[in-house]
Order: C-alpha cells, then sequence, then structure tokens
C-alpha cells in the first residue's frame, strides 16, 4: 500500500480518487477551517489545520510517505485574478515545498500536482518542472477536461506526474454519464431572481436536466454570488435555479453520498466545491503510477 500525504487538501479530492488505488492517505493539511470540517465529516483518517510555510525537509521526512500530492492555490494563476504568479504571496507555501523536496533526506517515490490551466504558462510551473527535473523524477504534464472522459461538466485543469519509476501513458477511460444521472431535486431549491434573469439572461447557460446533451460550464468559488461566468443553472418547477452544492460535488465525483459539514452555509459550500477538482479527471491521472511492489 502506498502511503500519502495531501497538501491543500481542500474537502478531499485526493482522498476520495484514492479510494479505487492502493494508496493510503495517512495525513492531510490545509488552512481552511471549512474545508477541513467537510474533510473530516467524509473520510475516516483527518485532515489537520497546518501553515505550509512552515513545511521543512525534517517534517516530511519524518512522514515517511510514498507519495506526495499537492493541489496549491489557483489564484495566482487564474484569467479573473491579476495573474501576479510568483510574485503573489499566496505561492510562497508553494515554493516553501519544493524547496523542502530539494533538502529531505528521503524523497517521496511519487508527486502529484493539479492546478487552473493557466498554471501551465506561469513562473510557478517551471520552478515546479526545474526543481523535479533537478531531482531526477520522471514528468509528465497533462491539460484535462472531464468531458473528455463523457462527464457533463467542463473544467480543464493542469496534472502534472512525477515519479523515480516511469509513468505509465494516459488513458481516457470513458465514463459517459448524462446530466439527469446528478440532479437530486432539492427540498428548497435556490432560485434566480425574475429581474436577474430579465437582466442577464440570455447570458446564461440555462440547462434541461433530461437534455441527454446538456453540460455544465465550470462552476467557480464564486458561484451563488456572482451571477455571470461563475457556472450554469438549472430549469425546475419553479422557475430557473442554481445547481446544489451536493449536485455540484457529484458532478465532480465525490458521489452522492459526499456531504458538507452541517455548520457550513451554503455559500461556504460552493466556494468549497468551486475550489476543488474534479475526481473523475483525478482517477484517470492516477493511473499513470506505477503503484506496484513500493
Amino acid at each position: 500500500m502506498v502511503k500519502a500525504v495531501e497538501l491543500y487538501c481542500g474537502i478531499g479530492g485526493f482522498s476520495k480518487a484514492c479510494e479505487e488505488f492502493d494508496i493510503e492517505v495517512k495525513y492531510a493539511y490545509d488552512q481552511n477551517d471549512a474545508a477541513l470540517a467537510t474533510y473530516n465529516e467524509n473520510f475516516n483518517h483527518k485532515a489537520e489545520k497546518f501553515n505550509l510555510e512552515q513545511f521543512d525537509a525534517a517534517y516530511l521526512d519524518s512522514l515517511g510517505v510514498d507519495f506526495l500530492w499537492m493541489s496549491p492555490p489557483c489564484q495566482p494563476y487564474t484569467t479573473k485574478g491579476v495573474q501576479k504568479d510568483l510574485q503573489d504571496t499566496r505561492t510562497d507555501s508553494f515554493k516553501t515545498v519544493l524547496q523542502t523536496l530539494l533538502t529531505c533526506k528521503h524523497l517521496p517515490l511519487h508527486v502529484g500536482v493539479e492546478n487552473v490551466e493557466g498554471f501551465y504558462t506561469s513562473k510557478a510551473r517551471d520552478l515546479l518542472l526545474e526543481t523535479l527535473n533537478s531531482l531526477g523524477y520522471h514528468i509528465c504534464e497533462t491539460l484535462l477536461c472531464p468531458s473528455e472522459l463523457g462527464i457533463p461538466n467542463r473544467r480543464m485543469r493542469y496534472y502534472l506526474c512525477a515519479s523515480q519509476k516511469p509513468l505509465k501513458a494516459l488513458e481516457k477511460n470513458l465514463t459517459c454519464k448524462e446530466l439527469s444521472e446528478y440532479i437530486q431535486e432539492p427540498k428548497e431549491p435556490t432560485l434566480i431572481p425574475q429581474n436577474i434573469l430579465e437582466k442577464f439572461g440570455d447570458g446564461f447557460r440555462i440547462l434541461n436536466a433530461n437534455d441527454a446533451k446538456a453540460y455544465t460550464t465550470c462552476f467557480t468559488s464564486s458561484y451563488s454570488k456572482s451571477w455571470m461566468h461563475s457556472g450554469a443553472y438549472l430549469t425546475c418547477k419553479s422557475g430557473v435555479r442554481l445547481f446544489d452544492p451536493r449536485e455540484i460535488a457529484d458532478i465532480m465525483g465525490f458521489g452522492k453520498d459526499f456531504v458538507f459539514a452541517s455548520s457550513l452555509t451554503k455559500r461556504q459550500s460552493y466556494k468549497l466545491i468551486g475550489n476543488s477538482l474534479s475526481v473523475y479527471a483525478l482517477k484517470v491521472i492516477l493511473r499513470q503510477f506505477d503503484l506496484d511492489d513500493n
């Protein structure tokens, strides 16, 4: 069994994907209390609050893990942001983790990274490649969208696999699901006000769940806060509604049994799922690693 640490764990996308592999997540860290509360509602192992700017070689060596996974903050590379890249202080912990890899005594056998598409052209990515190449890792980079796997969701993301063992070729295993399979019809749907529909409706992506060809656009962390360009909407008996956070989690591969911490507001739940990753896509990425005979 491969032992892993999940950095910037969020609500546990990596841990969820690992359930189909011989990967045991032993440690998980994040700074967000809402994310940690939700993570710990869904997994037997516990995620802890930890400032990764304090992550160092001695600490990594003490964990004794084979796999280091990280989904560092995406804001420095998003198209909606100011794109300060490595000049953004939110990259400080990421730089610390890379320095840790350079100075630790026992390198993880595998390293994985996920981020937004814009990371692919960033200086942060250059630093990542420089670090991993200097350590002798085999490296494979991929831009992958769940829609390429038959999932009715567009969410292009950057993935990197690095291993001391040769990596396998990427195989896009098709799941082929329709939007209707994810609809749960919440008891109290959040409707779009009529005046907002009249003002912005032509710019909304409004879907019919029974349309076999319907697909959602990328749900962002601003969904429910910003009406435009933050995700798709759904027709219902009462009008046009937002997708429920649980439905979005299911669309992203967390499954219908996934729950958000009861202490959270719906807005907090939208923010968490908007910052998460597609479990469907990550499962495809993880198949590139040779996880046998470690």
